[in-house]
């Protein structure tokens, strides 16, 4: 099944802190959010949705995973802004 990605907000102020919210999307309903918070000491990834009621059930990480994984792939370059990634066009993922 393939959920959109959207992004909510983005804080990152250098590569190694900051934080992120993203929307996740199916067929044009927003079905849960992921908020991802992360410094030199820790990395916080909270999954907001009831993941047995997603159009394909899935354990919460491997919605964390593939949402991380697509925004990577996504990426021109290993630094660059996660809001860049999103400018360029959608990002979607598959569970």
């Amino acid at each position: 099944m393939i959920y959109q990605l959207t992004l909510k907000s983005a804080d990152v102020p250098e590569m190694m802190t900051g934080s992120l919210s993203l929307g996740v999307w199916h067929q044009g309903t927003e079905a849960a959010s992921i908020d991802v918070i992360w410094a030199r000491e820790h990395f916080t990834a909270c999954f907001n949705g009831f993941a047995p009621e997603m159009p394909v059930p899935a354990h919460p990480l491997a919605f964390v995973k593939g949402a991380m994984d697509a925004v990577n792939a996504a990426k021109a370059a290993p630094d660059e802004p996660v809001a860049s990634v999103f400018g360029r066009g959608p990002v979607s993922f598959d569970v």
